[in-house]
């Protein structure tokens, strides 16, 4: 364990020069908080921590102190040692990284928040802070947890831990299995190619696919055992099929996640994105990207049947496509409306209901 004293200057209406220092020593220069917000930053107990895979750098407000422990079991026991008088714990989701350290923290009743890395960035940004190590940005953490005072963490359930990390396996093996499609596809053009490089990549294709297969039957018996309502009432809507609904409990929890379709929509990242500003700028609009790609794919090809099949999808595209919408314009619009069918019966463990959907 390392720990490391920054210097606290004592603040006052005077000491405005010594102020700008301290909070140059500790975040990066170009910080020029106003006095009451460095009170504020003083007055409450926030611990940031910036973690890696071998290090968990922190640093605590109340304290003026900077630790680093090892990222392992003992370095945890070590910094809940280390923590005092209730702080709010407010961490990066770096990767696979910070859950062990997390969910430790949430058994020892410390409260905890995770923060998306990206909105750490844009603050840090928004802070004109000019260099970064780990240490500053625990600083940063801590500061970024004082202004927005992020809500509370808690650990995934066990389900959601397994289903995420098969489909995360599905995903890199989907990746794998592509690569050697194109190399199969360009070993194709050329006569003069080595025959066991071709035997080599069909055993290796007929592998992944084997392992793909065993992961989607795995997939389907955990969601059926732990969210066996909610895919029950997911399978009733038109156009949604048993691997969109398996991506659906997974992302959303069986829905525990979110309290409207809208913040579920957010985080997918498959609700309009407006750039506009004054009478000038004036961008093209589209969906925002962030949140889950996979989960974006699967809703935009289930609006292929869904337009036919579901009848407000159906509604909405003859209403799109007569305003002279581009198709595929209208097929996002209708996968944001699966999205939001999903949250309304599956949030309710409530079947489908056309004329509830035609209405809405």
């Amino acid at each position: 364990m390392i720990v490391l004293p920054i210097c606290h200057h004592r603040v006052t209406t005077g000491s405005h020069s010594r102020l700008r220092a301290s909070m140059q020593d500790g975040f990066g220069h170009g910080n020029l908080l106003h006095l009451h917000v460095f009170k504020i930053y003083e007055a409450m107990n926030t611990i940031g921590i910036d973690i890696s895979k071998e290090w968990v750098d922190c640093f605590c407000s109340t304290r003026r102190l900077a630790g680093q422990f090892p990222n392992n079991p003992t370095g945890w026991k070590q910094l809940s040692e280390w923590i005092e008088d209730d702080p709010l714990v407010v961490l990066e989701a770096s990767g696979p990284y910070y859950l062990g350290l997390a969910s430790y923290l949430y058994e020892q009743d410390i409260k905890i928040s995770v923060v998306n890395p990206l909105v750490i960035r844009r603050y840090g940004q928004m802070k004109l802070t000019r260099t970064k190590t780990d240490a500053k940005d625990a600083g940063l953490i801590a500061q970024y947890g004082i202004d927005q005072q992020p809500e509370l963490w808690c650990p995934p359930s066990k389900a959601r831990q397994g289903l995420k990390k098969l489909m995360t396996m599905r995903e890199g093996l989907l990746r794998q299995k592509a690569i050697l499609t194109g190399q199969a596809e360009a070993f194709s053009q050329n006569k003069d190619v080595e025959p066991m490089v071709n035997e080599l990549n069909r055993k290796m294709q007929t592998e992944i696919q084997e392992h793909i297969t065993r992961i989607d039957k795995r997939m389907e018996a955990l969601a059926e055992e732990h969210y066996e309502e909610v895919m029950e009432a997911l399978l009733t809507i038109p156009g949604i099929g048993k691997k969109t609904a398996i991506e659906l409990v997974t992302v959303t929890d069986g829905f525990g996640r979110f309290d409207s379709a809208r913040t579920l929509a957010s985080y997918v990242g498959i609700c309009p994105r407006i750039w506009e500003s004054g009478t000038s700028v004036r961008g093209r609009g589209s969906i925002s990207k962030l949140g889950c790609p996979q989960l974006r794919k699967l809703l935009y090809m289930c609006s292929w049947s869904a337009k036919h099949s579901n009848p407000a999808c159906k509604k909405m595209y003859d209403r799109l496509k007569k305003r002279g919408k581009p198709e595929k314009v209208i097929k996002v619009a209708i996968a944001h409306k699966l999205l939001r069918q999903a949250f309304a019966v599956g949030s309710k463990c409530e079947p489908f209901e056309e004329k509830k959907a035609l209405a809405a």
